[in-house]
């Protein structure tokens, strides 16, 4: 059985749902042994928003599953016939496009390492730039003025100078702990 690496087109925002049912409709076809894994590489994203941080889930290549099959006629059709599926990327309908043993380390290094690695740091969007006037909304200092200092997106935070006793003074604070001065 030689397994190789190919690209699934499916409905953007359906890649998780197609995958799944990639793999229960070749199990009932009796291909489940033809059918390795199944990715939609993603990156956990935190962004700010008014009510605090939200971390959502993006996918890297919208609208592509990578799969890793012993492709024949049978599962081709098993797979274009899964609900959300388009095709496969290629320039011949009937015989998809394999991907280079380049591009299949690339896609699963990617893969792997946002799903495994825990401890990578999740890069948290700042909506503020250097210079900016925010206004502290909770903890000590709240209530007061400030202009961001330094801002640090591995840890989420930035540093704002704010004025207490007349001198200016660096706090370090999370990015939803702020809000814009309007």
């Amino acid at each position: 059985m030689a397994m190789h690496w190919y690209v699934v087109k499916a409905i953007s925002g359906r890649e998780n749902k197609c995958r799944d049912a990639i793999v229960t409709k070749a199990r009932q076809a009796g291909k489940s042994e033809q059918v390795g894994r199944l990715l939609v590489p993603s990156e956990r994203v935190t962004e700010v928003k008014r009510r605090g941080k939200v971390t959502t889930e993006r996918k890297l290549y919208p609208g592509y599953i990578y799969a890793e099959c012993d492709l024949d006629e049978d599962l081709i059709e098993v797979i274009r016939n899964v609900d959300g599926v388009t095709g496969f990327l290629g320039s011949s309908p009937g015989a998809p496009d394999r991907l280079t043993a380049e591009e299949a380390e690339r896609i699963i290094a990617v893969s792997t390492a946002e799903s495994v690695d825990e401890q990578r740091a999740v890069l948290v969007q700042i909506p503020y730039q250097v210079g900016d006037k925010v206004k502290v909304k909770e903890g000590t200092f709240a209530g007061m003025e400030g202009d961001v200092d330094e801002i640090n997106e591995q840890k989420g935070t930035i540093r704002v100078l704010i004025t207490v006793f007349g001198r200016q003074t660096p706090i370090e604070l999370e990015v939803w702990q702020v809000e814009e001065v309007g």
